[in-house]
């Protein structure tokens, strides 16, 4: 799956994505937001070799849960670390995946070979799905295998001669998210995802495994609001008794 082109950014966009991050959403409502949507919260072991910096990447992303489709098992995190959301982070869900997972960054360096093929690397998807984060559907290769795989499977399998082969024929992100289905009952996940869990272990935590620390966010929260509106209310009367002065 070709890894797609970042796209000129224009004023119009660059305001929105300005105004989305000044108004920052509670970790909170967007894990409700998942829950609602049918994700569920895995938790990965991290690989010895990983840095910090990037295991936390990860569990930036991780703890917001994630969207199990099936079949195919793709793992979808929620939609501001998506590829196909450009108004999102610029840190991408799988990128933060091969980080994690694989130890690795894909070498972006442009160069080419002696047809003129462009060869810097990319990350390959082999399900097809630009925002699975799933590390056995992800692949460093260079651009013009990356591009080779872009419409593969037109007689129903994989027929790119890539290797490793892709595990589902093309299709493009807005037609996969409109016919996807989903899994969150925790006994199919378990076995869905059971090659995964072989090679990259994780925990299969429950709905409300988050709910205590939901509560205290939310509590310190209402405790600073109501510092903030005090203080604001002893200025006011302050900058009034200097007035009458």
């Amino acid at each position: 799956m070709m890894e797609e082109e970042a796209l000129t950014e224009q004023p119009k966009q660059e305001e929105i994505v300005s105004k989305a991050k000044n108004q920052k959403r509670a970790t909170a409502q967007i894990r409700q937001e998942m829950k609602s949507d049918g994700a569920v919260f895995l938790e990965f072991d991290a690989p010895e070799m990983t840095s910090d910096r990037w295991i936390n990447e990860w569990r930036a992303m991780e703890k917001y849960g994630f969207l199990i489709t099936t079949p195919l098992s793709c793992i979808i995190p929620y939609k501001y670390y998506w590829q196909s959301f450009d108004k999102g982070d610029k840190l991408k869900g799988h990128i933060r995946s091969m980080h994690f997972f694989k130890n690795k960054d894909p070498d972006r360096t442009r160069r080419v070979n002696q047809h003129g093929w462009p060869c810097e690397e990319q990350v390959s998807h082999l399900c097809h799905n630009p925002d699975c984060v799933n590390p056995m559907h992800l692949h460093i290769e260079m651009k013009w295998q990356n591009w080779k795989r872009t419409y593969c499977g037109f007689a129903g399998s994989c027929d790119c001669g890539m290797v490793p082969s892709c595990v589902k024929t093309y299709t493009n992100s807005s037609t996969f998210h409109q016919s996807r289905t989903l899994e969150n009952d925790p006994s199919k996940i378990n076995i869905l995802c059971a090659v995964l869990s072989n090679a990259y272990p994780f925990k299969l935590r429950p709905k409300n495994f988050y709910d205590v620390e939901d509560q205290k966010a939310a509590a310190r929260k209402k405790r600073k609001q109501k510092e903030r509106k005090h203080e604001e209310e002893s200025v006011k009367k302050k900058k009034k008794q200097a007035k009458l002065q």
